[in-house]
């Protein structure tokens, strides 16, 4: 199962480097499209979701780098809802 990196711009300015291990996420997200926060966390979390369910059914596992990766997604978007940081999340690429 081909993993993937992907690249993504937040509202606050900073640029983080995410892990996905598989490519079901491609299903889910476009290169250089913008997103409110909660639509990218609805499709990110989603898609990451997915592809542990694949690794699970392929190794009989549910892919803990999946998760670790969902968690601080989930902690950047609240960390910008508590500063109250406006705008949309860019995917930059897939890398």
């Amino acid at each position: 199962m081909p993993a993937v990196h992907f690249n993504v711009a937040w509202p606050d300015g900073i640029s983080n480097r995410y892990y996905s291990p598989s490519t079901v996420i491609f299903q889910y997200l476009n290169e250089g499209q913008a997103y409110s926060i909660e639509e990218f966390s609805e499709k990110v979390i989603a898609a990451l979701e997915n592809a542990s369910i694949r690794v699970e059914k392929k190794y009989g596992y549910a892919c803990s780098a999946a998760a670790d990766e969902a968690s601080k997604i989930k902690q950047k978007i609240h960390q910008l809802k508590t500063m109250n940081v406006q705008g949309n999340v860019t995917f930059k690429n897939y890398s």
